[in-house]
């Protein structure tokens, strides 16, 4: 019974159809009329892509001369989704959206007057609606500018590309800049250090102090063989040595240590030294570019057979929507009449 129900109400709507298919075709037509003329008046638009992956984010002191180094990042491996992640937030920055509005003045570009009420409001949309980063499967970066101009399409999403590398270089840089001078600082000083405890040991041993241990053991000795011998001018000249001894021992005991000390720390420190300013000095790519953009030779929008596939399905509906509800309000006005 409900298979006949609704066997007779697909033939009743196909029977409608039939009915006023005048209507719907005129509706249809003009629809698939305005569909065209519509698709045609939009001005085409063109897509410039790039596609980049992040390098691995590993210093690159530590990687290649540290011999403590025990990471397993190389510096010529591709990065991982944290850094994929890293980059989709550095180019959602103020920085990298200033510096292209800047070069491409693209409020002239654009549009937009300088008296607008809203005028970063309505760059800030076309912005959101004509540039687009996005993560791919492969965790790559994809950059796509679309524009009605294809060159200044390509040029723009090679430009994101550059700012994106040099915004990551100068942030690194800045970064590792302050951390050398920190170490340079240090490292100066230490080395003025040392060179100070040297200087006073020097002066000690212009005193006839060059070997605290050795020269006790010696002296002791020979004071002995002098009492033995009864040399009164030996040992007066052994007890000399240990007055000198007791007076300076102490500070030439406690200038050894601190040499020792300074000089262990002046070798770790140098080799931080080296590798801070590596970091500081060096200019290696923050970004592999796979793909550049090339200048677009065939538009990417509007799709102008989905444009006009819409206007007719829509003017299609619309036909029937509006026929079943005035075929409606008739049949309600006959059965109430």
């Amino acid at each position: 019974m409900k298979q006949e129900t609704s066997s007779y109400e697909s033939f009743d709507f196909f029977f409608f159809l039939w009915k006023y298919r005048r209507p719907v075709i005129i509706v249809t037509v003009v629809g698939i009329i305005l569909s065209v003329v519509v698709s045609l008046l939009i001005k085409p638009r063109f897509a410039g892509e790039v596609i980049l992956y992040p390098t691995a984010s590993s210093s690159v002191s530590k990687t290649l001369i540290s011999t403590q180094w025990t990471g397993n990042k190389d510096i010529l491996s591709f990065g991982e989704e944290e850094e994929t992640e890293r980059l989709l937030q550095i180019l959602q920055s103020d920085k990298i959206r200033n510096k292209l509005v800047q070069q491409f003045d693209l409020y002239n570009h654009y549009k937009i007057k300088p008296d607008a009420k809203y005028r970063k409001t309505l760059l800030n949309e076309k912005l959101k609606k004509n540039v687009r980063f996005r993560k791919t499967e492969y965790m790559a970066v994809k950059i796509r500018v679309m524009d009605t101009d294809p060159v200044i399409a390509a040029d723009m999403a090679n430009t994101i590309a550059s700012l994106l590398d040099s915004t990551i270089a100068r942030l690194q840089r800045d970064k590792a800049r302050k951390a050398f001078y920190l170490v340079q600082d240090e490292y100066f000083s230490l080395q003025k250090e040392v060179e100070q405890i040297r200087d006073s040991l020097l002066i000690l041993g212009r005193l006839g102090i060059y070997d605290l241990s050795a020269q006790s053991m010696g002296i002791s000795e020979a004071y002995a063989e002098a009492v033995r011998r009864n040399d009164q001018a030996a040992m007066k000249k052994m007890e000399n040595q240990m007055k000198v001894l007791g007076k300076y021992g102490a500070r030439y005991r406690t200038l050894s240590e601190r040499l020792s000390y300074s000089e262990e720390r002046l070798s770790n420190l140098r080799i931080k030294y080296s590798e801070a300013r590596l970091d500081a000095e060096q200019d290696l790519p923050n970004v592999y570019i796979i793909n550049t953009a090339e200048v677009p030779d065939k538009k990417a929008a509007p799709k102008r057979s989905l444009i006009v596939m819409a206007g007719t399905l829509s003017a299609f509906l619309f036909a029937v929507i509006l026929l079943m509800i005035l075929e409606a309000f008739r049949r309600r006005t006959e059965k109430n009449g």
